[in-house]
């Protein structure tokens, strides 16, 4: 039994399996946060990109009202983030069109819980046209 005991004891032939299941879960952490903010400004940009569309398409006439502006803005928003509170408004000759959205629905697996709370507000402007 003491040579058993020895023998497994000085073996060093599963060091490296040992090494890798503690390192392993902290490197997948890690690529999934880096996953997840990409996510997160992918989407940033395609939402201000949807508010700069809608800000155009209302300064050229081709959509009459602020109510007009928002619906476009929140029907083309579902699918980044269906709770967001979309206002536009048309002061001096400058469409203004603010969007404001939580973290929550974006994050994968919930791996950065103090970050899902945070609020991403875009804000878009445009002169009128006609």
């Amino acid at each position: 039994m003491k040579k058993l005991l020895h023998r497994l004891r000085s073996d060093e032939s599963g060091s490296a399996t040992i090494e890798a299941i503690i390192w392993i879960p902290i490197f997948v952490w890690v690529l999934v946060v880096i996953v997840n903010a990409s996510v997160v400004l992918y989407q940033k940009n395609e939402a201000y990109r949807i508010v700069q569309n809608a800000n155009r398409v209302l300064s050229t006439g081709y959509m009459k009202t602020e109510a007009e502006t928002e619906a476009f803005i929140h029907d083309r928003l579902a699918g980044i983030a269906p709770e967001a509170v979309v206002t536009t408004r048309i002061v001096d000759g400058i469409v203004t069109s603010d969007v404001s959205y939580t973290l929550d629905t974006l994050f994968m697996p919930h791996v950065v819980r103090d970050l899902m709370n945070l609020n991403v507000s875009i804000t878009a402007q445009h002169f009128m046209e006609y």
